[in-house]
């Protein structure tokens, strides 16, 4: 998959979870289902790559709350590793 392929669906999972107005720091595996079953569904994946693409979303908007950079174009340089 290339990564601007992957980039689009972390945001639009992250967009999905501003609507439900689910913070960043969200860790309930019960409240966090609805994203991961998206995830596998709409997008194919397994049950450990949905899961860890809900999690990458959730750092994005933890990120993306800091209003000083794209954290999709600058993750790098942190480490967030964003594929």
């Amino acid at each position: 998959m290339s990564d601007s392929g992957y980039d689009s669906k972390i945001e639009k999972i992250s967009t999905i979870m501003t609507q439900d107005n689910l913070s960043p720091d969200e860790q309930d595996p019960k409240k966090l289902e609805k994203y991961h079953n998206y995830a596998k569904t709409n997008f194919s994946l397994n049950d450990e790559s949905a899961l860890q693409l809900v999690y990458e979303a959730l750092l994005y908007l933890k990120l993306k709350s800091n209003d000083d950079f794209d954290p999709l174009q600058k993750g790098d340089n942190f480490g967030a590793g964003f594929s």
